[in-house]
């Protein structure tokens, strides 16, 4: 599989691409990371309140349909 002639990728394809934002927030007088993935040809954007969270969605991105070893 790989990028149709459009460039679109989806899940299984063999190239994703995203534009990552981070950025500092004070919250109950501490200081936290929040993250931003936007998908470079389709544009949506997806927010995550910390770490975890964007490497658990990569983790989905990148393993879905792929055989556990």
């Amino acid at each position: 599989m790989g990028i149709d002639d459009q460039g679109k990728s989806s899940k299984g394809n063999e190239y994703s691409s995203f534009l990552l934002r981070l950025w500092r927030v004070d919250t109950e007088g501490k200081r936290a990371w929040r993250f931003s993935l936007e998908n470079s040809v389709t544009g949506e954007r997806r927010g995550f309140a910390n770490l975890g969270e964007l490497l658990a969605f990569l983790l989905e991105e990148i393993c879905d349909g792929q055989d556990e070893d």
